[in-house]
């Protein structure tokens, strides 16, 4: 089993939340839409776990982060 493999089997015993499902698409080689590709990034980098809203200070997607839209409004700004 090469790598990759061991990350989607590793990934699919993770929490079910917003993004995974998009996650393991971008894992298997499916092309993701933008909204897709942020839900996907945002779940990677909490590893799964539900951080409402996103703590992460310094990224680039925190305003458009899954987690913060019922905390930011409709646009998903802050």
């Amino acid at each position: 089993m090469d790598r990759k493999d061991q990350t989607i089997k590793s990934v699919e015993r993770w929490p079910k939340k917003v993004g995974k499902a998009e996650y393991l698409r971008h894992l298997k080689g499916a092309r993701l839409t933008r909204g897709a590709a942020i839900k996907a990034k945002c779940y990677e980098c909490v590893g799964g776990e539900d951080t409402r809203p996103c703590n992460i200070a310094i990224c680039a997607l925190k305003p458009y982060c899954p987690w913060n839209r019922k905390d930011c409004g409709e646009t998903g700004k802050e």
